[in-house]
């Protein structure tokens, strides 16, 4: 039978020395063993550079290099010169203050390998943990639920405790689902979630640094869903950390729907999206020649259209009646099929 192929992650690092170690670590330690690592330092202005060191000196692998730049380009431009020295089929971008589980690039890998939809992007769901490795809560998907008002969870959704260690043990569920197709409401997670084939990263990962300097998580993802679809593992398979100096998530977990960053998401999102629309055009040719002219021409539209529905204009307006009556509709229809399946 085939053998697995080799996985090249990169770790940009930007002033997180108190976990580098721990992120580099979590990879060193993943059950596939055939990856490449290569840990990019962002001219970080704190101990990162020592730290960095230390830890790929105490774990002496021959899988892991280092560069430290000079001069701070950004996550994507640090990404990039990561990306510049592997030569992998697959690639993963583990956020230097996360840590992914030891089986995150084996479920990753056999989620590509399903012999049903092959996609561009997997991304799974984390645990969102603390500075001290502490867990803050289960799931980072509460977002895509609209909770009932009354609702009984699973057993398979609750964790235990080891007595002998303290630490929660999670039951694995296997979930996976398909998303094959891009909306202005879809969400994946975190960049650390996801693993993608390096071939669509080189299609479409072309806009310069100085552009893109965050947020290369939704740029791809959102580039992935409109070209390939996606799928989502439903097994939390890496530590998010809210730490309180996240570059985005800066907020507190609250419960509920709450926000984990203050930053305002809307000009964020907009700015993205209207990468993506441009980068649509300038590579027209050669995303046309590698997904054909409908799917490049159904994915502009559907930019256009998501940009336009945030518009002040009387397209904008229109746009968001349109969706708020579609919306209600599928609730109406979902709490009907609700009732006639509890009927005895």
């Amino acid at each position: 039978m085939p053998s697995a192929p080799p996985v090249g992650v990169v770790i940009a690092n930007y002033n997180n020395g108190a976990f580098v170690g721990r992120a580099i670590e979590s990879v060193a330690r993943q059950s596939c063993r055939n990856l490449r690592t290569i840990v990019v330092d962002d001219a970080s202005t704190d101990n990162s550079d020592e730290e960095v060191r230390k830890c790929l000196s105490r774990l002496d692998d021959s899988r892991f290099d280092y560069i430290r730049l000079d001069a701070n380009v950004g996550q994507t431009g640090a990404i990039r010169r990561g990306l510049a020295r592997l030569d992998t089929p697959f690639v993963g971008f583990l956020d230097s203050d996360d840590m992914w589980y030891e089986n995150f690039m084996e479920r990753h890998l056999c989620a590509h390998m399903n012999a049903d939809f092959p996609v561009a992007l997997t991304y799974c769901d984390s645990h969102i943990i603390d500075a001290d490795d502490n867990l803050l809560a289960g799931t980072a998907w509460w977002f895509e639920h609209d909770a009932p008002a009354n609702k009984a969870f699973e057993a398979a959704l609750m964790p235990k405790i080891d007595a002998a260690t303290g630490e929660f043990v999670f039951p694995a569920n296997g979930r996976l689902t398909v998303h094959p197709h891009w909306t202005p409401l879809s969400a994946t997670n975190s960049m650390a979630s996801m693993m993608f084939r390096r071939s669509f990263v080189d299609l479409v990962l072309v806009v310069p640094d100085k552009d893109l300097r965050l947020y290369l998580d939704y740029y791809l993802s959102t580039f992935a869903g409109l070209l390939t679809g996606s799928i989502a593992i439903h097994d939390a398979l890496y530590g998010y950390r809210m730490h309180g100096a996240n570059k985005h998530s800066n907020a507190a977990v609250m419960g509920g729907r709450y926000n984990s960053s203050t930053k305002d998401w809307e000009p964020i999102r907009n700015h993205i999206l209207e990468l993506v629309q441009r980068i649509l055009d300038e590579e027209a040719s050669s995303i046309r020649a590698v997904f054909g002219d409908w799917r490049h021409s159904n994915s502009k539209k559907l930019v256009k259209r998501a940009l336009d529905a945030r518009s002040n204009s009387r397209t904008g307006a229109w746009i968001r009646f349109v969706d708020s009556l579609s919306a209600k509709a599928k609730n109406v229809l979902s709490r009907g099929r609700s009732a006639l399946g509890a009927r005895p």
